[in-house]
C-alpha cells in the first residue's frame, strides 16, 4: 500500500497524519502542544505509526508544512522532515502552512481567507478556495497588520485557531513543491 506522511508544526498544534490515496486517512494526530514541539514531535510520530499499524519504512513519500508561522516550529517540523526523508531515502514535498489550514474546514466552491497569528498586532494571511476538491491559493501568505485585515475583510468568513490539515499535506506530498521554510 502507498503511504505518505503530513506534518505540520508552524502552529501551536504538531498536526501528523497518515494518508493512503486507496483508503483515505489511515490515522491522524492534531494535539495542542503550543511550544513543546521539540520534545513531543518524536513520541508523536511514534504513536501515529504504531495507530496505523506501520512503521516509516512502509512510506512512500512526506509532506511538510512550510509555513509561515513559529520560527522554531518550522524549524523542528522541517528538520524531522527532512531527516526522516533522506533517511528512508523518500520524496519530500511542502505544502503552505496557511493551504493546510485553510483545508481543515473549506467547503466546495467557498473562499475563504485563512490567518495565523503573527504576534506583534500582526497575522499571517492567505486566500483560498476549493474547487472541484482542490484548494487553490488565491493569494499567497503575507503578514499584513491585525487592523489591515478587519479593514479590508471581506464577506469572506475567516479560519483561524484551528489545526492545519496534516492529510492535506499527505496529499500534497506528491506534489513536489519545495520544502523550504516560508519566512514572512
Amino acid at each position: 500500500m502507498t503511504i505518505y506522511l503530513g506534518l505540520d508544526s508552524a502552529t501551536e498544534y504538531l498536526s501528523l497524519a497518515l494518508w493512503s490515496p486507496d483508503t483515505g486517512i489511515l490515522t491522524y494526530r492534531s494535539p495542542h502542544l503550543g511550544r513543546t514541539h521539540t520534545h513531543r514531535i518524536v513520541p508523536e510520530l511514534e504513536a501515529l505509526f504504531h495507530e496505523a499499524g506501520c512503521v516509516p519504512r512502509n512510506l512512500s513519500g512526506i509532506g511538510v508544512g512550510i509555513g509561515p508561522g513559529s520560527y522554531t516550529g518550522l524549524r523542528v517540523g522541517l528538520a524531522t522532515a527532512k531527516g526522516l526523508a533522506r533517511g528512508l531515502n523518500l520524496p519530500l514535498a511542502g505544502c503552505d502552512t496557511l493551504e493546510a489550514l485553510a483545508a481543515s474546514d473549506l467547503a466546495e466552491g467557498e473562499t475563504v481567507y485563512a490567518t495565523l497569528d503573527a504576534r506583534r498586532g500582526n497575522v499571517y494571511v492567505g486566500i483560498y478556495r476549493l474547487e472541484n476538491g482542490v484548494v487553490a491559493t488565491l493569494r499567497s501568505p503575507k503578514k499584513i497588520a491585525k487592523d489591515g485585515l478587519k479593514a479590508s475583510a471581506s464577506s469572506l468568513r475567516i479560519i483561524e485557531a484551528r489545526a492545519p490539515d496534516a492529510g492535506h499535506i499527505a496529499r500534497r506530498a506528491r506534489a513536489g513543491r519545495t520544502a523550504e521554510a516560508l519566512y514572512l
